[in-house]
Formats: structure tokens, sequence, C-alpha cells
């Protein structure tokens, strides 16, 4: 019986047949064709068409795109207060498992006496030239009390669990 040190020993002596070394060589050669020639396309899709924001320059309005639910929750947007500081989540009424979409708001302005601003939003989905109706909301914003860099985040159930795209928001702020 032959040790492991001479088996090894003897390995660079074995003659690798030439057919094989051609074998290795074209498939080489394909792969770096192929490599070469791959052209990578990143498509991006997105659910959001385009938005529509209408206001008085009191508001900044910013899509924060599309979210699915995971819970339902109650309602608590039909009055929203910014902040001093930080961002105050308000919600419709939502069912998990429906799309939603993410607005913040946030505003320069400052009042002591808490002037509210009427808030509408409305979403349509479809290819057609209006598209399809799927939610509307309507609530009041209030202005801080004094300078702020607090911001208003409401996410807005739209009732749907299926949408067409692409989906249009049409926001005013008055």
């Amino acid at each position: 019986m032959e040790s492991l040190k001479t088996k090894l020993l003897r390995l660079p002596n074995k003659k690798v047949p030439a057919l094989a070394l051609v074998v290795v060589a074209l498939a080489g050669m394909v792969a770096g064709v192929i490599a070469a020639s791959m052209t990578v396309s990143q498509v991006n899709f997105q659910g959001e068409q385009g938005n529509y924001h209408s206001n008085t320059g009191a508001f900044t309005v910013t899509d924060n795109g599309l979210v699915v639910l995971a819970n339902t929750l109650g309602n608590n947007a039909t009055t929203m207060q910014v902040p001093a500081s930080g961002n105050t989540d308000y919600r419709t009424a939502t069912v998990a498992g429906n799309w939603a979409v993410n607005l913040t708001f946030s505003t320069t302005l400052f009042s002591a006496g808490n002037i509210g601003h009427t808030v509408t939003v409305t979403f349509r989905s479809g290819g057609s030239a209006v598209g399809n109706s799927l939610q509307t909301f309507t609530g009041t914003i209030n202005e801080p009390t004094a300078s702020s860099t607090g911001t208003v985040r409401l996410y807005i159930d739209l009732g749907t669990q299926s949408i067409t795209g692409p989906v249009t928001a049409y926001v005013t702020v008055s």
C-alpha cells in the first residue's frame, strides 16, 4: 500500500489529455463572451403616477408612498395638531391588509390661536382619463402655537386590498 505522500508526489507527472484542455478553454471563452455582452437593466415599478398638491403656501406636503396596513385601528385624524418637534402620526380608520398612503405635512406658520386648515385628499386609480375613485379624506390640521420643526404623518386607508395602477393623489390644504 502506497502512502498518500507518494501519491501526491506522482500527481504532477500525470499527463492531462489535450481534449480536456480544449474543452476547458472553450467553456472559459463562452463564459467570457456571455459576461461581456450581458446587459442588466433595472426597472423601477412605482405604484403612484403623480400628485397634485394645492395649498395656500402654508404647508409642505410630502408623499411617502404606498404601504400595506398591518393592523385594524380606529380613526384619530379628524383634527390633527402639528407638534412643537418630532412627528405625530394620525390615521383614518384602518383595516389590516388594505393599501394606505403615507403623507407628511409640515409648516413654518404658527399662531397663538391654533388656526385650523382644511385638508382634502382624493385618490384615484386606473389608467383611464379620470381614473376610478378610491378614497377621499377631509380633516383639519392646526398650526402649532409656536415656531415648530414638527411634522404630521397621515396614513389614509384606501379601502381596498387590490389596486389597479397607477394611483394619483390630489391634496388640497386651505
